[in-house]
């Protein structure tokens, strides 16, 4: 019987968008169902990012794959509709 767990991680990360790229931490949700899948889910939280980026949408990247897409307005980061 397949199980769901759910458990809050801490990635190191890429955040890329507008022509900027920089190295950040992301906490998120991993999602997994048994031993097989794992995703990452909402809430997620960017911290330490490496350079100051300008408000407006970027896709952060953890283990190369794109975890989601984010907006940063007036220095907080939210979720991109």
């Amino acid at each position: 019987m397949a199980y769901t767990t759910r458990e809050r991680v801490c990635l190191t990360g890429t955040l890329r968008g507008q022509g900027h790229e920089a190295s950040c931490t992301i906490w998120a949700t991993k999602v997994s169902l048994g031993q097989i899948d794992s995703t990452y889910s909402p809430p997620f939280s960017i911290e330490n990012v490496s350079d100051p980026l300008p408000d407006g949408e970027y896709q952060p990247f953890a283990n190369g794959a794109l975890v989601a897409t984010v907006r940063q307005v007036r220095g907080k980061w939210i979720a991109a509709p």
